[in-house]
């Protein structure tokens, strides 16, 4: 387990970031509050009591309910109630005849009084309201401004030290503790590190996509909290958040942390793309430039090769000129290969299909063969088809396969190619008797460039053979495939598409 973390801004950030980020203040306790309304009320009363030397006593109640206004907006609703309860009181108690005494010589006064308490309470429900509103409306505000801080900061980070700074600097701080990134290795294992993470609660978030830890429903005795990281394709990785707070996250906190774990999941999945891409990019132009560079190679030794096998042929037919002639054609057929590779790679080369006769084409690869005393068994079926095919690419598949026959094979070997029709498609396969493909060796990855077989080293070539054969097929709309033989061998399977043949006419025999 890789755990990413920069930890380079230090208790000045996390300052820094508590103040432009700051938390909606926890409610005063029930008694504070209670200490702040009877005082106001007391601080109302002797205001009361100098402006009645100017006014009237009914032009001083509306300081009592504003007092019961202020309450009920700076400490909400109970507050208002209370501050309500305690203005009517104090309004009889000191300044209703007869003063001193909650005993009331008029009873008009008690309409007064309850007028005043309704009027009190209804406003201060209001005022508390409204307070609450704001409250709401600050917290959604600072929500915003905080989630819009850390989505800008992750849409510049361009590396996977990057996104962890974020998290450290930026989202720890926003809920009272440190946050880590937690990403598992190349084999998806989260292995212990040098941080002080569980792996093994990581590997299980990482697994099941599901949180867990403290103030969670799964291994609630750990300290910290372990978060997925999940994406529309998988799980990344794991955010550990460590808060020095006892108790759990609010509704509003908790919906700012879901916020940001689905901000660092796609940054650590965009980062991942941009990899990728780059190396996609990196092997695109590395193919490019290889191709360029065997086309190159592969056109300038043509000439030399031509001028070989025309003095070979000059010396006459001795064994030493034969001997030149062959391995000068296989030379020229090796960087054949090499060029087609070349040109079927950069799409170069433009198939010029054509309606063929199957038996046509395998005997013009069995004539330019060089298979020498090896047993060939033709066997088609009476019903085949024309089949529309490029009639130089396809020898050249044909050719490479009778090659690695030649070259695979002792000289006693039997070879078969047959040939017969399925629902959609031609069906040929190409077998022999011979020692078949080393042990090991995984027959369908030899179709790779390049690739070559454990007991191949002895043997000319630089593996192209097969994989140009792929290419010429897949570019025909068919397909090959190899298998082992039994008992031994080799067996090579074609298949192209039928398409709609033209119908052939029969002479009439005389």
């Amino acid at each position: 387990m890789h755990r990413v973390s920069a930890r380079t801004t230090g208790r000045l950030s996390c300052r820094m970031m508590a103040a432009r980020f700051p938390s909606v203040s926890p409610p005063a306790s029930r008694a504070r509050t209670v200490v702040f309304v009877v005082a106001g009320c007391v601080i109302t009363t002797l205001v009361a009591s100098q402006l009645l030397r100017v006014f009237d006593l009914s032009n001083v109640v509306m300081v009592f309910l504003l007092n019961v206004v202020l309450a009920a907006l700076r400490w909400g609703r109970g507050a208002g109630a209370l501050s309500a309860l305690l203005s009517v009181a104090g309004l009889d108690f000191f300044f209703v005849p007869p003063v001193w005494s909650f005993h009331v010589s008029d009873t008009q006064y008690l309409f007064t009084f309850a007028l005043m308490l309704v009027v009190a309470l209804v406003t201060g429900q209001l005022a508390a309201r409204l307070r609450e509103k704001a409250v709401t409306a600050i917290a959604g505000e600072r929500r915003a401004s905080a989630l819009a801080a850390v989505a800008t900061d992750l849409s510049a980070a361009v590396r996977i030290e990057d996104i962890a700074q974020v998290c450290d600097t930026r989202i720890g701080p926003l809920f009272g503790g440190t946050a880590s990134l937690l990403l598992p290795d190349a084999d998806e294992h989260m292995t212990p590190g040098s941080t002080d993470a569980d792996a093994s609660v990581a590997q299980w978030v990482l697994e099941e996509g599901k949180p867990a830890g403290r103030h969670t429903d799964t291994l609630t005795a750990h300290n910290a909290t372990y978060l997925p990281l999940t994406t529309p394709l998988r799980t990344r990785g794991v955010l550990m958040l460590r808060s020095t707070r006892l108790g759990p996250l609010d509704a509003e906190q908790a919906d700012l942390l879901r916020a940001c774990q689905s901000l660092v999941a796609l940054a650590i999945e965009r980062v991942h793309f941009v990899d990728v891409a780059h190396e996609s990019q990196l092997h695109m132009e590395g193919e490019k430039l290889r191709n360029a560079l065997l086309a190159a190679v592969s056109h300038d030794l043509r000439t030399p090769l031509a001028a070989i096998r025309g003095m070979a042929g000059v010396m006459g037919d001795g064994e030493l000129p034969q001997a030149i002639a062959a391995q000068a054609d296989s030379m020229q057929r090796q960087i054949a290969n090499l060029l087609d590779a070349a040109r079927l790679q950069d799409g170069g080369t433009r198939l010029r299909r054509e309606w063929h006769a199957l038996d046509e084409l395998i005997g013009a690869a069995l004539a330019g063969s060089a298979l020498g005393t090896r047993h060939v068994i033709v066997e088609l079926a009476h019903d085949m088809p024309l089949v529309e095919v490029d009639a130089l690419m396809f020898d050249r598949v044909l050719a490479n396969l009778l090659d690695n026959a030649a070259k695979y094979t002792p000289s006693d070997a039997t070879l078969w190619i047959r040939s017969f029709r399925e629902r959609q498609s031609v069906r040929m396969v190409v077998e022999d008797n011979g020692p078949g493909f080393p042990q090991g060796v995984n027959a369908s990855a030899l179709f790779a460039a390049f690739a070559r077989g454990e007991r191949e080293s002895a043997v000319p070539g630089v593996g192209l053979g097969l994989s140009l054969a792929r290419r010429i097929m897949e570019a025909h709309g068919g397909s090959i495939t190899a298998s082992r033989r039994t008992p031994s061998g080799a067996t090579f399977s074609l298949t192209l598409p039928l398409g709609d043949p033209p119908t052939i006419d029969l002479e009439d025999l005389p």
